[in-house]
């Protein structure tokens, strides 16, 4: 018998650890299912705001019971964190959720975090209840896949996983910029291809939890023009309340609009009352010296509140800018070397937002550690040593840490109020202490104008009246006054903007740049990119691989110029990713511009275990080997991974006959001994970690008999666009695993999973059956008899294929033999078939037009033209659509100039939004077909 659905009080303790609710959290759940989401959640920092994303998971599941089409609350859930260095515990938390929905079938108390009620049945009824109806939402999924998939974007270092369509319920942690990105059409996690798909799990249908929206409110701004903008209504798509994003901002220092706050019931409630109350005595300083006093004065606060300190304590120190943070970390270590000082055992941990994704994820995991970190109920007896941690904003939000120490700069009253939550954040210590010090000197200040100065009188009038200070949670908003501080300057959305955006296929030229709409202009001025690279290469040549996120710092483009003038000498040449962002050139430091990504060799230093670094001439180690496709066998950078040993000398010897084309070379037997040679390298201790993973995915490659997976030489010609594109066709990542499958079932099947998944995310009758028709058409043009000899490498073709299990490395001279075009699009025979089709019998019962649009654009092109190749191999492509012969001409040199004007439509009917969701519905259904054919089953709820 099915589970009862659990009350929100029963779901909430099931999945807290046994924990109840508190009030106000028990109150927004039963808001959110009668009326849905409050514009703000408007509650004090440390009172558990992560719950929001178990109410919005609840909320969902208890809709399952309804038509699709009658579902208001949205199926993916965004966790939007304008910090990318730090993901706080709502990721832990909603990893958390999805095991415990995942295990709930057959319930395993061994999953990590329930170990303890595992044989608590009403704990797992209430589990098993939610993941049953969140498996009835998501109507169509593999057999292995969770009822809620959890996953992570914050870079090109963590692009996470994507859902699998549009009905699976979702919980996705983001950036700002990923999410905005991704929302706007341009995502910085996808191809451009997939760029539509992801505009759909972000842009509609989606609920967007913006944490400290105070720190993101460009974004929040953004949503009343992109509606404006957009040429259509996509609640001709889905429901009304789903057919935009629903955003939310989650904040301790919102601006009170329509807000959702604490009440008298949660006022009376014993653990709200000891947070808010949580003691936080603080103590004011002044610097009447010049500004660049203040960061020996903070590091001198800290040694007297250390000094006085009885017990091991977590302190903080928070600065405004990256350089001070430097500077405070400097005279902190300078101290710890003198005899007999406080800080001799103490360990020190800086964090600010100029850290590559590695040094990042090493000074997170030190703060988070359960033991000897600063994460919230922590067991502060277990500290054996004091824990200094030296910080810019990025530690403002983004983590649930409780300091006991905490040193500041003065800021504004937003960054202010966020600083102080990291202070005695549950209320469970009494000896607390704060220190606020304030340069006098100083009128303006970066990112916060003249708002300290403000902040300062506010602070100093209060403690004159008072004689004493305590900014506690439920007096700190009343001391410091209303915010003062200036909205960032923005550009104003146009329709041509969006109308631009949405051009996926072909990006014109010159287009504003997102990021300027949902980050606003950068008050530190431009900025450049920087990496840093062991690889040889020369001027024209390709990097590989591409540069990714998470090997890069920001840094302005003034200090950048400088440090780099210093370092390498006036008028000295560097390397910069040319325009393509691919091929590398060479420019003086004097040429630098805006937005520039440079690549710096590990010996010019500027950067150590903390971060940007100017002064450091420490070599900086390379840490882009997670993202290379294979071995690299460039000498210059296996002699910087690996310690040297007869291994590696073989290895490079190796790389050099490959690089040279020797012709004795056996490639079977060179990837044996490759393999063989991979497991006796030994890496420098940097790498080691991300070593052990990249040779258990080499491992994972090799096919006994090929080498490719294993090497990659050490140069690639910057390949022309056409040949690009091959591998989004027939041989796309899905189809190189996939089982051959035969064309007539392979179009059954995806037509059928369309149809589904549509009707599971609530679409009209006539769009099911729209983007139905489209599954049933979609391949049509690998009907043409050049693209089955591909896909049957020259021999004679048994049945119609819809996929082939060629190998890669034969793939192109199989191409050559069938005589297909280079660059060919199957999918503009697929739609001239369609399009003959429908001249035979007359209107249809769905719109031609979107049936048109989806079957050209299923691999990502067509937004708004597929663009011809040459091809003097054309006869004639034949296929049976419907129940009637159609016969087409074959030439892929032939434009469909319709297109454009046919995307327009399909844009101004469903809106950008909604035709990408169509879009997104059908390609993803043909992804879980291929998924099956190559052995995964799936089941349908």
């Amino acid at each position: 018998m099915a589970s009862p659905f659990p009350t929100f009080e029963e779901f909430y303790a099931a999945v807290n650890d046994g924990r109840d609710p508190l009030p106000w959290q028990s109150r927004l759940a039963s808001q959110v299912v009668r009326e849905g989401w409050p514009t703000e959640i408007g509650v004090p920092t440390g009172l558990g705001k992560t719950s929001c994303l178990d109410i919005a998971v609840w909320a969902l599941a208890a809709q399952a019971d309804r038509d699709p089409g009658e579902r208001t609350l949205p199926t993916r859930i965004w966790y939007v964190v304008n910090r990318r260095l730090l993901v706080d515990a709502a990721y832990a938390h909603g990893s958390l959720l999805a095991e415990l929905l995942h295990g709930a079938r057959s319930w395993d108390s061994s999953i990590p975090g329930v170990s303890e009620m595992g044989s608590d049945r009403p704990a797992a009824s209430s589990i098993e209840a939610v993941a049953s109806a969140l498996r009835r939402i998501r109507g169509v999924g593999g057999t292995e896949d969770t009822p809620l998939l959890i996953t992570r974007l914050r870079g090109a270092a963590d692009l996470g996983e994507r859902p699998a369509h549009p009905a699976h319920p979702a919980i996705i942690f983001a950036t700002v910029p990923m999410f905005g990105s991704t929302w706007l059409f341009r995502s910085y996690a996808a191809s451009p291809n997939m760029r539509p798909v992801d505009a759909a799990h972000a842009g509609i249908d989606s609920l967007v939890l913006l944490d400290e929206a105070h720190l993101s409110r460009p974004l929040r701004a953004l949503v009343e023009p992109v509606t404006e903008c957009d040429l259509g209504d996509p609640a001709v798509v889905v429901p009304g309340a789903r057919s935009r994003p629903v955003f939310v901002s989650l904040t301790a220092t919102g601006d009170k609009h329509d807000s959702f706050e604490l009440d008298e019931r949660d006022l009376a409630n014993e653990i709200v009352k000891q947070r808010l109350r949580a003691p936080k005595p603080t103590q004011l300083a002044s610097v009447e010296k010049n500004e660049d006093a203040i960061a020996p004065e903070l590091a001198k606060k800290l040694l007297a509140v250390l000094a006085e300190c009885a017990r091991p304590v977590a302190s903080v120190v928070f600065t405004n800018t990256p350089a001070t943070a430097r500077a405070v970390l400097d005279q902190l270590v300078k101290h710890r070397k003198q005899r007999q000082s406080v800080l001799s055992e103490a360990e020190l941990v800086m964090i600010t937002g100029r850290m590559r994704q590695r040094e990042a994820e090493i000074a997170r995991a030190r703060v988070l550690d359960e033991r000897s970190g600063v994460p919230s109920g922590r067991d502060r007896e277990a500290l054996t040593r004091h824990f200094v941690v030296v910080a810019t904003q990025t530690l403002e939000v983004g983590a649930d840490l409780d300091f006991d120490v905490l040193i500041t700069e003065t800021c504004g009253v937003r960054a202010l109020i966020q600083r102080f939550g990291r202070l005695n954040r549950l209320g469970e210590v009494d000896d607390a202490v704060a220190v606020v010090v304030h340069p006098a000197k100083v009128k303006q200040w970066p990112v916060y104008g003249g708002e300290p100065a403000v902040v300062w009188e506010r602070l100093q009038e209060k403690e004159a009246e008072l004689g004493e200070l305590d900014l506690c949670p439920a007096r700190i908003s009343e001391v410091v006054g209303e915010p003062d501080d200036q909205p960032q300057r923005l550009p104003e959305l146009l329709p041509a903007h969006l109308w631009e955006w949405a051009k996926t296929t072909v990006p014109p030229p010159g287009e504003a740049p997102v990021e300027l709409f949902f980050e606003g202009f950068a008050t530190e001025g431009p900025r450049v990119t920087l990496c840093w690279r062991a690889t040889s290469f020369g001027v024209g040549e390709r990097l590989v691989p591409s540069v990714h996120a998470d090997e890069t710092i920001e840094v302005p483009l003034g200090e950048a110029r400088e440090a780099l003038d210093q370092r390498l000498g006036a008028g000295a040449e560097l390397t910069r990713l040319a325009r393509d962002r691919v091929t590398v050139e060479r420019v003086r430091v004097d040429q630098l511009r805006p937005a520039d990504i440079i690549v710096l060799r590990p010996g010019d230093g500027l950067y150590d275990e903390h971060g940007w670094a100017p002064a450091s001439r420490a070599e900086v180690i390379d840490v882009s080997l997670p993202h290379w496709p294979g071995l690299p066998l460039d000498p210059v950078t296996l002699s910087h991974w690996f310690v040297a040993s007869p291994a590696l000398e073989e290895v490079v010897l190796l790389g050099k006959r490959i690089r040279e084309g020797d012709e004795d070379l056996d490639l079977g037997e060179v990837g044996e001994l490759l393999q063989t040679l991979t497991g006796e390298l030994e890496p420098r201790q940097e790498i080691a970690e991300a070593w052990a993973a990249f040779r258990l995915e080499l491992t994972a490659k090799v096919d006994g008999s090929s080498l490719p997976p294993l090497l990659l030489r050490k140069r690639e010609n910057h390949q022309r666009r056409e040949s690009q594109l091959l591998a989004a066709d027939a041989f796309d990542d899905l189809s190189a695993s996939a089982r051959s499958v035969r064309l007539d079932e392979h179009l059954q099947s995806v037509g059928e999973l369309a149809g589904l998944i549509a009707a599971a995310v609530g679409l009209p009758a006539p769009l099911v059956e729209a983007v139905a028709a489209a599954g049933r058409f979609h391949d049509l043009g690998k009907s043409d008899e050049r693209f089955q000899a591909w896909l049957w490498e020259g021999r004679s073709p048994e049945v119609l294929r819809a996929k082939s299990d060629t190998p890669p490395w034969r793939r192109e001279s199989a191409r050559l033999l069938a005589g297909w075009p280079k660059g060919g699009r199957h999918e503009a025979l697929s739609a001239r078939l369609v399009h003959a089709w429908l001249a035979q019998i007359g209107e249809p019962q769905w719109d031609p037009d979107l049936v048109l649009h989806l079957v050209l654009s299923h691999h990502g092109f067509g937004r708004p033209l597929l663009w011809p190749v040459e091809d003097d191999t054309a006869t004639v492509c034949r296929a049976t659509v419907g129940d009637r012969v159609v016969e087409v001409s074959a030439s892929l040199a032939d434009v469909d100039w319709d297109q454009p004007a046919r995307f327009r439509r399909c844009c101004e009917r469903y809106g950008y939004w909604g035709l990408a969701l169509l879009e997104a519905i059908m390609r993803q259904a043909d992804h879980l077909a291929s998924s099956q054919a190559a052995g995964e089953p799936l089941e349908v709820a």
